[in-house]
């Protein structure tokens, strides 16, 4: 990983590293709010990467899935099957939390930014 990279992905909060992310010219947080992680996001493309994010942010990944879920009226195992329907390791089923809380964050971001209202 480069120094930017590591730096991004440390901030405090998922918001705040999508905040660095672009700041840094890394990418940009509506790409990700559009067209999700799957495609490549410079920092957690990589199993080591999203393993790495994952330790660094689990509890809030965990607090955006008990919200998720009671927002949904399902337990927090039932939620979880939406968003890794079939893991086939515990590093699968990581990598599919970093990017779901991810994306989510950038969605919210996305509609709380004042261009949001606007269509391009």
């Amino acid at each position: 990983m480069t120094k930017e990279i590591q730096e991004w992905y440390k901030m405090p909060s998922i918001k705040e590293c999508l905040v660095e992310y672009e700041k840094q010219d890394i990418g940009l947080i509506a790409d990700i709010a559009k067209h999700g992680c799957s495609g490549g996001v410079s920092g957690i493309t990589y199993y080591s990467e999203t393993d790495a994010f994952y330790d660094e942010h689990q509890e809030e990944l965990w607090e955006m899935i008990r919200q998720h879920s009671d927002d949904a009226g399902l337990k927090n195992g039932e939620f979880l099957q939406h968003i890794s329907p079939d893991p086939g390791s515990l590093t699968q089923l990581r990598n599919d939390f970093v990017w779901w809380g991810v994306e989510v964050r950038a969605q919210e971001l996305q509609d709380d930014s004042p261009a949001a209202g606007t269509k391009s």
